[in-house]
């Protein structure tokens, strides 16, 4: 997204303002009540430094206010009694009013640039700290269609038929 400013969030800034975050976000109409008890989650996990919070916004002002934003953290991926080092989607969330929209000059949808903005910051952190893999869950799991297809077409795979996390090498 050539258009896009990333600006990640500071802890006290998740903290101090989080309900004000939370509530700048449309929703989806049936699942909204959910995707702002994760927000709520994610950002009392980012204002105790658990996890990354980075927001995604227009620069070109063609679009006001924020597209979305994205939380990382760092764990490891246990498969076989083995653990690997591995940076972790917590959340991407797209505004409603946002989702499944390609805006001409920003030349993808909001979701794609931060998946893309997830696995550059996952490959520079391999580079530095040997994180092999970038992990996530999808929303709704397996059965989520839609959601399964997008991360597939971003080179996601499932680790086995039994895990519902998705995993992509890093290293």
């Amino acid at each position: 997204m050539q258009q896009s400013i990333f600006k990640q969030l500071t802890s006290s800034s998740c903290k101090k303002s989080k309900q004000f975050i939370v509530d700048s976000f449309s929703y989806h109409p049936t699942r909204g009540e959910r995707e702002k008890s994760i927000l709520l989650q994610t950002l009392s996990d980012a204002s105790l430094g658990n996890t990354i919070v980075t927001k995604v916004t227009d620069s070109t002002k063609n679009i006001t206010g924020t597209l979305g934003l994205i939380a990382l953290s760092v764990g490891k991926l246990e498969l076989d009694k083995k653990s690997f080092p591995s940076v972790i989607i917590d959340y991407l969330f797209v505004d409603y009013k946002h989702r499944n929209k390609v805006y001409e000059h920003l030349e993808e949808k909001v979701s794609t640039s931060l998946l893309y903005y997830a696995i550059q910051t996952a490959e520079e952190i391999a580079k530095l700290a040997g994180v092999r893999y970038l992990i996530l869950r999808p929303d709704g799991g397996k059965e989520h269609d839609s959601l399964v297809s997008f991360y597939e077409s971003m080179e996601f795979k499932y680790m086995t038929d039994k895990h519902e996390w998705m995993y992509l090498k890093l290293t």
